[in-house]
């Protein structure tokens, strides 16, 4: 059985299948719970945590966007007898339906939803949750065919940003000690970069990196051969706190005597000021792990 994981604000793990069964793991009490059920499942969903919600969006929806956008939400009550057909119950924690990203604008009315026209064109490429306050209240999702969409989590409604797309792949991280996010530039998947999303949901351009940073790879092979076979597959990164990073690089080597053996390598990072405010990384150890032919590692929590 296949499981997505996921990261809740509160520090707790969220676990979902590919039948839309779900449960919880809480690290505090070294406990795990069953959850309800998703309205739909996921195949291959990302994640938004905001405030103590979690938001879970499949990457590419289906045409017509059913089921494809929820949130797992706590409530101290229960929620009112005539919303019962809109919520999943279990333990205070509720699966709630919301709606899909706006159909691209005419002639592409009848593509996949946010411009999701087929499986590897249009699927969600980078996401943020970004705006003011601590960490924001919009998701941002930039497709790979129609540009960046905004999510209004207060209101639970969608509008478009732009027709330009997000200028990393996968999540940013909000680092709130410096206002900015981190993530891997979509141009050089080796560049750790720093972007001011507060406002990205209502400006005409995409946002201008404030901080970019190379290395954030292993050392080639001279051997052109062996350079070809080796393969990232996965790029993340995760804010530890206090301005602190972990930047996290998945590995596949296909050695065609010996298979396929997958690697992981993960590096400290911390951004600090300079004299005159001037942000700059600081990286600290690298430390690479191998997990063999057997094991793939898709996750850093």
């Amino acid at each position: 059985m296949c499981m997505e994981f996921m990261r809740r604000n509160d520090g707790s793990i969220v676990g979902i299948d590919h039948t839309g069964r779900a449960v919880l793991y809480d690290p505090a009490a070294r406990a795990v719970r069953t959850l309800p059920a998703l309205a739909a499942p996921k195949l291959m969903p990302v994640s938004a945590a905001v405030g103590d919600d979690l938001y879970v969006m499949e990457t590419t929806p289906l045409p017509d966007g059913a089921g494809c956008f929820e949130a797992l939400v706590r409530l101290e009550d229960n929620p009112a007898e005539s919303d019962s057909d809109k919520w999943e119950v279990g333990d205070n924690y509720l699966w709630r339906p919301l709606p899909p990203p706006p159909p691209p604008p005419s002639p592409c009315v009848n593509a996949y939803a946010a411009g999701f026209e087929g499986p590897s064109r249009g699927r969600i490429c980078g996401y943020a949750v970004a705006g003011d306050g601590d960490g924001g209240t919009h998701i941002l999702i930039s497709t790979t065919t129609n540009g960046t969409y905004s999510f209004d989590t207060a209101s639970s409604a969608w509008s478009k940003a732009g027709d330009w797309e997000l200028p990393f792949r996968g999540r940013a991280e909000h680092v709130p000690e410096h206002g900015l996010w981190f993530g891997i530039s979509d141009m050089d998947g080796t560049i750790l970069g720093a972007w001011n999303l507060s406002s990205a949901f209502q400006q005409p351009q995409p946002p201008v990196a404030s901080l970019q940073v190379k290395g954030f790879s292993v050392e080639s092979h001279s051997d052109d051969r062996r350079r070809r076979e080796l393969e990232v597959y996965a790029s993340q990164v995760v804010h530890l706190g206090g301005g602190k990073l972990c930047v996290a690089k998945m590995f596949s080597v296909d050695r065609r005597e010996r298979g396929e053996i997958n690697f992981a390598v993960l590096t400290g990072v911390e951004v600090v000021r300079g004299r005159g405010g001037k942000l700059r990384v600081v990286k600290h150890k690298s430390r690479r792990y191998n997990f063999g032919q057997d094991y793939t590692p898709d996750y850093l929590l």
